[in-house]
């Protein structure tokens, strides 16, 4: 079972390390030692954190649960037209096992009850692209690097 709650102040190390985890194997190919590539790292997330904050000031930032488990994070921002998945990460552990398909479905179901659409951006690159393809997600425009993906509507 996935439960998604908004995030709390103690939230905040594990967070950090969600994009840490999710970062590392690119990052480590550069030959930097451990204290580089965290200070790196842990720059990377603080800006990351204050140009959502500033680009979507009305954004649900949650973190996933997954049996009482920490398993990832999200952030969302609903108009009256759209969901926006704004952020989506699982623990590598935590891949391929249904959690992410369940998350989605959810938002799919909350749009679909709303007649909204579901949207995202995502690098062509990453694996999930073929989730969201399987889910009904559809390239709305995009270019070499990244895509727009967009699932339902009006």
């Amino acid at each position: 079972m996935v439960t998604i709650v908004d995030v709390k102040k103690d939230d905040q190390a594990f967070l950090y390390e969600l994009y840490r985890r999710t970062r590392i194997e690119e990052v480590s190919a550069w030959g930097w030692e451990d204290r580089e590539l965290d200070a790196f790292l842990r720059m990377q997330f603080d800006l990351r954190q204050r140009s959502y904050g500033l680009q979507y000031p009305q954004a649900q930032h949650a973190v996933l649960l997954h049996n009482g488990v920490r398993v990832g994070g999200v952030i969302l921002q609903e108009s009256p037209q759209d969901i926006r998945l704004i952020d989506f990460s699982l623990l590598p552990e935590y891949r391929n096992g249904g959690i992410g398909t369940a998350v989605l479905k959810r938002l799919q179901e909350k749009a679909a009850a709303h007649g909204k659409s579901v949207r995202l951006h995502v690098m062509r690159s990453n694996p999930a692209v073929a989730l969201y393809e399987r889910l009904g997600f559809r390239l709305s425009e995009g270019d070499e690097l990244y895509a727009a993906m967009e699932w339902g509507g009006n």
